[in-house]
């Protein structure tokens, strides 16, 4: 399993019976709406810097333009996202850099689900009332936490 990250290793003490955790293996800046248009800046540059050509010196620039543009928004979506998920005695908890941002205890996981949108996939924990935790792609041994949890929903009779 792949270490999880300072701060969400350290919340892991606020938690009983700890049975695994779970970290999310991509970075704030593995986002592509910031990647590609960094990509975009390189490759603009250095055919700027290689021929001169002011087509791709405004390209560069561009492209510069769009990634500074891109970086707040990165860092915005980024709060949000899921750094570590919990799975313990009480049930399961999604951490941001050590943060809570929700748990779903045993007793109010209704349902493990798949959606799929345009490709993506995405698992979610659907807790009682609204409350869900969506497990992305990128979290380390995912299949074992799903199994975790619908081991619990089975022993519960869901």
């Amino acid at each position: 399993m792949p270490p999880l990250r300072r701060k969400d290793a350290e919340a892991l003490v606020r938690y009983r019976g700890v049975r695994s955790a779970h970290t999310y293996q991509a970075s704030w800046y593995n986002n592509a709406t910031f990647v590609f248009p960094l990509l975009a800046v390189i490759v603009a540059g250095i055919v700027w810097l290689a021929t001169g050509s002011t087509e791709a010196g405004g390209a560069a620039i561009f492209f510069l333009v769009v990634t500074g543009a891109m970086l707040p928004v990165v860092f915005i979506t980024w709060q949000r996202q899921t750094t570590a998920i919990v799975v313990h005695e009480a049930g399961v908890t999604a951490l941001h850099s050590g943060l809570e941002q929700e748990t779903i205890e045993w007793d109010e996981l209704r349902s493990v689900r798949r959606v799929e949108t345009m490709g993506n996939v995405r698992w979610y924990l659907d807790g009682a009332g609204e409350d869900h935790i969506v497990i992305e792609g990128e979290i380390a041994e995912r299949e074992e936490l799903l199994e975790a949890a619908r081991a619990e929903i089975e022993r519960r009779g869901g």
